[in-house]
């Protein structure tokens, strides 16, 4: 009955909620309020023939992804802009809740059953189970609130890329391939970066699976350009240009952009005294770059390689995502629910070792410190402003992938089925 309860005031406050985050889009559609305005501009352009890339909401606020989410998103661009915003808070929070819920239940620890168990043990072992999924979740979220208020707030895609990219684990977990074919497809094709799931595959040996969703991501981008008629090779390139390489012209230097990519830039300007906003800033891809991003990934590899679980496979990968992505907003980080969870699961194992133990508190505790107590709410502007400066929120990734891969490839490896 608590349960229920607590579960009814949650509902309620979401939807409270979502009236001031869908009021941050404003009323007018051709004015930007945040994200959702430029999403909701592309699917009114391709409601009228054209594609999302021929006429931007504003000079540096482009639509920046492929036009599946526009194609998507046009019966929303039907409805008013406020009522628009509203729903796409709804999914967007239905996406975290399933997100976090998926992470989970392929991180908690399951009991096995026995026929020997009477009613009432069995009702008891499902309720320890239902409270354990829920302590697991609810803490993976708290870790990285301040990700996903910030994706609220900006209206952006977040939350339903990290919740198709979970859904491909989840469901290949559990030997639905076809629907976890389609959901790391979905991911791709409304933003690139999920596309390092398939190196995951391929480490896994799963050479088939892995061209079959190359197959399909071919023909469903393919298909998602076609309806432009005789524009599609040119909205092909336009996206090309903009996103992949970086012509818009963005600052990848920014602090803001807490990817690895950004932290080496912000050196690298450190180190000649010079202007972090500079051509060497704006190119996408630099030497130190790939090679940081090839020793991550092989990392990342070999722990697929080595673990006994699906999750625990995986986990090294979304932190990836945010990691060698050239451009990673602290937003994007909602993607880190499952590798968080994960670390949770094996924390509440009884059978996990005491030094397994304090090592991931020790990490969830300083991750927790670095993604939300950095906030200028908390810590004022300018130690905020340092704190990005200083790639805190991006050595927070760090230090997840780095567990990960301890967990997979040390000692306590052979602990780690739990999936």
């Amino acid at each position: 009955m608590l349960a229920r309860v607590c579960f009814a005031v949650l509902v309620l406050c979401v939807l409270t909620s979502g009236v001031y985050f869908a009021s941050r889009s404003g009323a007018n559609a051709e004015a930007y309020g945040n994200d959702f305005n430029v999403y909701y501009h592309a699917a009114r352009e391709v409601l009228a023939g054209r594609d999302p890339y021929q006429k931007s909401l504003g000079d540096w606020t482009p639509y920046l992804y492929p036009p599946l989410l526009a194609e998507l998103l046009v019966p929303l661009a039907t409805l008013p802009l406020p009522v628009a915003a509203y729903v796409w808070f709804l999914i967007s929070a239905a996406s975290m809740f399933s997100a976090a819920l998926m992470s989970a239940q392929m991180s908690a620890a399951h009991g096995s059953e026995t026929t020997h168990e009477d009613a009432a043990e069995k009702e008891h072992r499902v309720g320890r189970g239902l409270a354990l999924r829920a302590a697991i979740a609810g803490g993976a979220v708290i870790v990285i609130f301040r990700s996903v208020l910030d994706t609220f707030n900006l209206g952006q895609v977040n939350t339903v890329v990290a919740a198709l990219a979970i859904a491909h684990v989840y469901f290949y977990a559990r030997d639905k391939k076809a629907l976890s074919a389609i959901a790391l497809i979905l991911a791709v094709s409304i933003k690139l970066t999920p596309v390092l799931f398939l190196v995951y595959h391929i480490a896994k040996m799963r050479l088939k699976f892995a061209a079959a969703c190359i197959a399909i991501l071919a023909g469903v981008t393919a298909l998602s350009f076609l309806p432009f008629e005789g524009h599609g090779l040119d909205a092909l390139r336009i996206f090309a240009n903009r996103t992949l390489k970086n012509e818009q012209g963005y600052n990848l230097a920014d602090s803001g952009n807490q990817s690895l990519r950004g932290a080496i830039a912000r050196l690298a300007a450190r180190a000649r005294n010079g202007d972090p906003g500079g051509t060497e800033s704006r190119n996408p891809a630099q030497p130190v770059t790939l090679v940081c991003g090839i020793v991550l990934l092989a990392g990342a590899a070999l722990a697929a390689r080595r673990a006994r679980s699906e999750v625990a496979g995986a986990a090294p990968f979304f932190c990836c995502v945010v990691l060698l992505s050239p451009l990673s907003w602290k937003a994007h980080f909602v993607i880190l629910v499952l590798p968080i969870a994960f670390l949770f699961s094996l924390l509440f194992r009884a059978s996990t070792p005491a030094g397994a133990r304090r090592l991931m508190l020790c990490v969830i505790v300083t991750v927790f410190g670095l993604f939300n107590l950095t906030s200028p709410h908390v810590i004022g502007l300018a130690a905020a402003e340092w704190a990005d400066a200083h790639s805190l929120v991006a050595l927070g990734a760090l230090l997840i992938f780095l567990v990960t891969l301890v967990l997979n490839l040390g000692k306590f490896g052979k602990l780690l089925r739990v999936c």
